[in-house]
């Protein structure tokens, strides 16, 4: 009887967080370290909505104890509007919903009428600053009457809390929503700690390869600084530097070939498609020595903070969420570059090699040390998870861990005392 007690007293008291994103959403860094984390909480329970899912996910799912579920299945309509509509069983406290341009973010509007509930707003970019480099395309060609910016504002406005990944962005929508008094949190992703030491030292080579993220590269060539890159590689007229440029498995290579060789000779560089498993990391991590984010504008710079936890040197843009971070450490500033100039780029990339394998590998683990020290996911989560109970008055009776810990603990003792009378 106590045990049943117990377990349903912690039912009624944990918060129901449903965190809703696409397919590929569900594959990022920031949305694995968020829900693997919060489903740590004991405060909480987990769930993920997704329009589908594949086996690698669910399972990823059941190791992390969340509970993936599928949005209705309905006649006609796409997998991010199906978003929109999670199964009627299922119980929602807390929504929070990472938000992409126009596909994602508005479905939250729905479910909150819907379910009752309290919306939580992930914003990653900053549209307004991505729109001054990205190809213009008219409004009419997008069918959509407003733009991706204020969407994005007018969407922040509605919710109930607004998280922004990493200091740039939360900076710039704490100006931004000033006007209306919302609460916008910095939560900044830490170390990814399956990638720490996956990457042995090694002496230097006959070729210095330099990685560069370029996913999305049709629309944000310049955004990502893909051209500062290959004209630095260019002024370095050294052959024996060589670019790698990663996309997603869905993109296509040759439309990014195309307009890089105007900048770049083709011996120099490969695009290649990059599936964003552990394993594949690994592999590419042992190949390169070093990662550059050239970005022109970046919200925050999620795959080059995957290369700092494997010790790999990173040369990171000022104008980017992870340049600012780096910047608040110790060693931080030496390994961030202010600056859109290719002669400046390859100076720095030069200055990287010379240092020699040893200096750089020391410095790549001085900087994550330092990174790890600063930022934690969990603290950064526990918090998070305290302001989101704050707003349910009926779930903080059990609100401290301990409470719960010494709960149990009284009830296994009396059930032991009453085992042990029953024998004797």
């Amino acid at each position: 009887m106590f045990i049943y007690l117990f377990l349903f007293i912690t039912d009624e008291c944990r918060l129901n967080i449903t965190l809703a994103t696409n397919t590929e959403g569900w594959n990022t860094t920031v949305n694995d370290q968020l829900v693997v984390e919060l489903a740590k909480n004991p405060q909480v329970k987990v769930y993920g909505l997704v329009a589908s899912s594949t086996q690698e996910q669910r399972d990823q799912a059941k190791r992390s104890n969340i509970e993936l579920v599928h949005a209705k299945k309905m006649i006609g309509f796409s997998e991010k509007d199906l978003l929109a509509y999670p199964p009627d069983s299922l119980e929602i406290d807390i929504l929070i919903i990472h938000s992409y341009g126009y596909d994602l973010g508005r479905q939250a509007q729905v479910i909150k009428e819907t379910k009752k509930c309290k919306w939580v707003h992930v914003v990653h970019t900053i549209s307004v600053e991505l729109e001054n480099f990205m190809e213009k395309v008219s409004a009419s060609h997008t069918g959509q009457e407003i733009s991706e910016h204020d969407v994005q504002l007018q969407l922040c406005q509605e919710a109930d809390i607004v998280i922004a990944i990493g200091p740039k962005v939360a900076e710039y929508y704490r100006s931004a929503l000033f006007f209306c008094g919302k609460d916008v949190i910095d939560l900044t992703p830490e170390i990814v700690h399956d990638l720490i030491d996956v990457r042995p030292m090694r002496d230097d080579g006959e070729v210095f390869r330099v990685l560069i993220n370029a996913t999305y590269h049709a629309k944000y060539f310049k955004v990502k600084g893909c051209d500062i890159a290959a004209k630095a590689i260019t002024l370095l007229q050294d052959m024996s530097y060589y670019l790698i440029f990663i996309v997603l498995p869905t993109e296509n290579t040759e439309e990014l070939k195309t307009r890089l060789k105007e900048d770049i000779k083709l011996s120099q560089f490969t695009v290649q498609h990059f599936s964003k498993s552990t394993e594949t990391w690994k592999r590419l991590l042992c190949q390169v020595d070093l990662v550059i984010l050239p970005s022109r504008t970046e919200g925050f710079g999620t795959t080059s903070l995957c290369c700092m936890s494997a010790d790999l040197p990173v040369v990171i843009s000022g104008n980017s969420g992870l340049g600012m971070a780096l910047k608040k450490l110790p060693s931080g500033g030496k390994h961030v570059l202010d600056s859109e100039d290719p002669q400046d780029w390859a100076e720095k990339i030069k200055e990287v090699r010379e240092k020699g394998a040893r200096n750089r590998s020391f410095e790549a683990k001085q900087l994550k040390k330092e990174y790890m020290e600063k930022f934690s996911w969990k603290e950064q989560c526990d918090k998070l998870v305290e302001k989101m109970i704050s707003m349910f008055p009926s779930k903080q009776g059990m609100q401290s861990n301990k409470m719960w810990s010494d709960l149990f603990s009284k009830i296994t003792h009396h059930m032991v005392v009453i085992s042990f009378a029953c024998l004797v």
